[in-house]
């Protein structure tokens, strides 16, 4: 939809998400009617289609949103997922947005989002160990390292982060590190 991303826009926008991601703490996105999001906002049908065309479009505009946030952060420390800094600035901006990352990475209507953020880390990692695909385990290795660190994210986050951050990193580098250097051995 092409309006400006004015002040009013912005916060209308904002609100949209926040009732969006309220409703989905509560049931599946197909359950979610505009109208329930417009009830939840005090919002007009007419103010939704006017920035959205429906309720998974909102929820792409917020993961997308969610990803960009996510690794702003982390490109300003070098855009890496290989130092325990990098990793702990990741689990605090997670923890900071734990409602949001609740529904985006503990349903399964949000696939989309965990394929998205599962890409974006692999990216990253790809990108600052060069030489680790070159032989063919490696990209199973690779997969299991990405869905083993998202599941962890998961259950850290569904036990409403029952481990320091610091705590957490060090768990996630450690076993990324391990499994990947015994390979080598």
């Amino acid at each position: 939809m092409a309006v400006k991303n004015n002040r009013r826009t912005l916060v209308t926008k904002r609100i949209l998400k926040e009732s969006l991601l309220s409703l989905m703490a509560e049931k599946p996105i197909t359950k979610i009617s505009i109208k329930e999001i417009c009830d939840l906002s005090e919002m007009s049908r007419s103010t939704f289609y006017l920035h959205y065309q429906d309720q998974f479009e909102l929820l792409k505009d917020i993961e997308n949103e969610v990803l960009d946030k996510s690794f702003e952060a982390l490109e300003d420390l070098g855009g890496d997922f290989n130092t325990i800094e990098s990793i702990e600035n990741f689990l605090n901006y997670v923890k900071s947005n734990k409602e949001t990352f609740g529904v985006l990475l503990c349903q399964s209507d949000t696939i989309d989002f965990q394929n998205a953020i599962i890409e974006k880390i692999a990216n990253h990692v790809k990108e600052s160990v060069p030489d680790f695909n070159q032989m063919k385990s490696d990209k199973y290795i690779f997969v299991f390292i990405m869905n083993g660190s998202l599941n962890v994210l998961r259950t850290w986050i569904m036990n409403d982060f029952d481990m320091a951050v610091p705590e957490m990193a060090s768990l996630i580098f450690w076993c990324n590190h391990n499994i990947t250097t015994a390979k080598n051995s």
